[in-house]
């Protein structure tokens, strides 16, 4: 059976600190630990293993800090370093535990007895604010992106430039189509503002019940209109492409 009772989760993140940084994490859980009557029995003893771990690392870091960068030091100072964020993991996954089955379901109590260990909540997840974007730029380039819109799609790319973002355009280039979702588009005028906009064409069914008229989906797609006999059909004088929103970017 699916449990549907939300629960806080411990973060991790202390794994991507330097070993001085992951000291002084050890630090702060070692005094949130200490004396708190929620989480009373840690798996790596605070006094016996996890100070005695601190100290040994810090010890080596202050030999490599004072000069001495011999090879069997520095593994010295990883393998110190690894057995702390070990001991670190152990702990933290019992504080996840423990936080969760006292708090009974109540999210907010969990978290705030995972805040007084002196770990972290893990954050939550936030969904990519844009479907088209800009990746990154160089000198006379750029590389675009659009969020993928279903199997069998095909993408549309068009820009311009213009004098001032907000502004269109006044003329586009060649619409060009990949099947893609990522482009990217040389011999750009550097420094120099550009519009760029996307069409994602989507095939529709082929029945003998399908529309000739396009319509529109949840996103902003141009679905393939086609008769029963599998003909593309477009109206004559109206834009066939439904093209995003114009995304204004600066190229290098």
């Amino acid at each position: 059976m699916k449990t549907t009772i939300k629960k806080a989760k411990v973060s991790l993140e202390f794994q991507k600190l330097d070993a001085n940084g992951i000291a002084t994490f050890a630090d702060g859980t070692v005094s949130g630990l200490t004396g708190n009557t929620n989480l009373p029995n840690p798996p790596v003893a605070l006094v016996a293993t996890m100070n005695p771990q601190i100290a040994a690392l810090r010890s080596t870091l202050r030999q490599i800090s004072s000069g001495n960068t011999s090879k069997a030091l520095t593994r010295l100072e990883e393998q110190q370093a690894n057995a702390l964020m070990q001991s670190l993991a152990t702990n933290g996954h019992y504080v996840e535990d423990t936080a969760n089955t006292l708090a009974a379901g109540d999210l907010s109590k969990a978290e705030q007895i995972i805040a007084s260990s002196g770990y972290r909540l893990k954050k939550k997840g936030i969904a990519h604010p844009r479907s088209f974007e800009v990746v990154e730029s160089g000198p006379g380039w750029v590389h675009l992106r659009v969020k993928a819109v279903g199997k069998r799609a095909g993408y549309a790319w068009r820009y311009g430039i213009t004098t001032a973002k907000g502004t269109l355009p006044t003329t586009w280039s060649k619409v060009i189509f990949t099947l893609e979702t990522e482009v990217v588009i040389t011999n750009l005028k550097s420094a120099t503002i550009y519009g760029f906009q996307e069409a994602s064409i989507l095939p529709v069914a082929h029945t003998s019940k399908t529309n000739i008229a396009p319509t529109a989906s949840s996103k902003t797609v141009t679905p393939a209109a086609t008769t029963k006999a599998h003909k593309a059909t477009f109206s004559d004088g109206q834009e066939p492409l439904q093209f995003s929103d114009i995304v204004y970017y600066i190229v290098q």
